[in-house]
């Protein structure tokens, strides 16, 4: 039988959106038992953002690695079924508005009642208690209350550039897989059980550290600085042959700087004394990066990243998803995967970017179908029959496929 880390171990999620739902998944890759607990009165909001809740692109790559209990939290009997679940279970996550979960009777304090010993997460945007913790949250919005996005920007701009990306979000995900296991381990050397109270908005402000020292040190407020380094240079992402084609380079070093000239070919600039130190090249950052410029613009990415690599120069094409689908080292990795869905069809998806010797990584399963497995789970963990099953469909508590 493979040695899966987690196997044994069950979660019951309450979860919308991105922290919860992605720690859900990587829980779920090591092995646990994950029971997103949803219903169609009240969707995770990615199901929403799209007119089929099966096929939503954000929420399928979230939600991989679960599996979907459909039930009426709004009637007595579908509460004391996921009170069922809870008592057979090892971690409870969740990430609603503040309060929401205790008006439902799953507060920490209540759910301990059921589980003495259980391990309970909750994760709002601005944490359970407070004078913001009511307050609604999403990612590119913490970004910029945790102070970020005031460093997510070019000199010259008006405005932060921000990114696409939720940041704080996928940061708190892999900080609650963290939490809970380390409270599983906790457990089992004093059986007992823990609550986890993680503000979102502070996992993004613990990135930032020394700009709060500039700050309090220096007396000085950072502002962004685009690609470059306030330590070092050159440092930066330089246009190179093509269209919109780029390469960033970082040298550290006074060795690294060496072996840059070489690269470049020791042009006679590279000699001059406004770049033969660090402190200089800070100071003329602008000159030396337009000379650089005028040699990568001859250049592609991937040829700059080898050449400066092998001279061991840090430096990496910068990428789109199609350069990086065929990336020979991601292919070697197999950080892309394909993942079957039974609406969406086959997708790719990024796979559990690490490997762990003598255990298994589970294979990743397909984000559930709202309800997909509610008579599953109540056949197996809560031992109904199908006349007691059928009897809670017709009662409006539990919800289906």
């Amino acid at each position: 039988m493979p040695n899966v880390p987690l196997q044994g171990i069950r979660v019951v999620s309450f979860c919308t959106g991105g922290v919860i739902p992605d720690a859900g998944k990587i829980l779920g890759e090591l092995g646990a038992d994950v029971i997103k607990i949803e219903s169609k009165e009240n969707m995770d909001f990615v199901r929403t953002i799209g007119p089929d809740p099966n096929n939503i692109a954000g929420f399928n790559e979230g939600n991989r690695n679960k599996r979907s209990f459909g039930v009426n939290l709004k009637t007595e009997k579908g509460k004391d079924l996921v009170r069922q679940l809870i008592r057979i279970s090892d971690i409870v996550g969740e990430n609603f508005r503040g309060g929401a979960l205790k008006s439902l009777g799953f507060s920490y304090d209540e759910v301990k009642k059921v589980k003495p010993d259980i391990i309970y997460i909750s994760s709002q945007g601005f944490g359970s208690t407070g004078p913001y913790t009511d307050y609604q949250a999403y990612g590119p919005m913490l970004a910029a209350a945790s102070g970020v996005l005031c460093l997510w920007a070019h000199p010259d701009e008006e405005y932060p550039v921000g990114a696409n990306v939720p940041f704080p979000d996928h940061m708190a995900s892999k900080l609650a897989v963290f939490a809970a296991v380390s409270a599983l381990d906790y457990r089992r050397r004093t059986g007992k059980g823990q609550f986890i109270d993680m503000s979102q908005v502070e996992v993004a402000a613990n990135t930032i550290g020394e700009y709060y020292l500039e700050y309090l040190i220096n007396d000085r407020v950072p502002t962004g600085i685009g690609n470059r380094h306030r330590y070092t240079a050159p440092h930066n992402a330089y246009r190179c042959k093509g269209n919109d084609e780029w390469c960033a380079i970082s040298v550290f070093t006074g060795e690294e700087w060496d072996s840059f000239c070489k690269v470049l070919g020791s042009p006679a600039w590279t000699k001059n004394p406004k770049f033969a130190t660090l402190p200089a090249r800070l100071k003329n950052a602008d000159e030396l990066d337009q000379l650089i410029t005028e040699w990568t613009l001859e250049r592609e990415p991937v040829e700059i990243m080898n050449a400066m690599q092998a001279a061991g120069v840090a430096a990496g094409a910068v990428e789109r998803t199609k350069e990086l689908l065929n990336d020979p080292q991601m292919k070697h990795l197999n950080t892309i995967i394909e993942v079957d869905h039974p609406v969406s069809g086959k997708r790719m998806y990024p796979r559990s970017p690490f490997r762990m010797t003598g255990a298994t990584i589970q294979p990743s399963t397909p984000a559930p179908l709202l309800g997909q497995h509610t008579e599953e789970i109540c056949r197996e963990l809560l031992n109904l029959s199908d006349a007691d099953i059928q009897s809670l469909k017709e009662d409006n508590v539990l919800e289906t496929v």
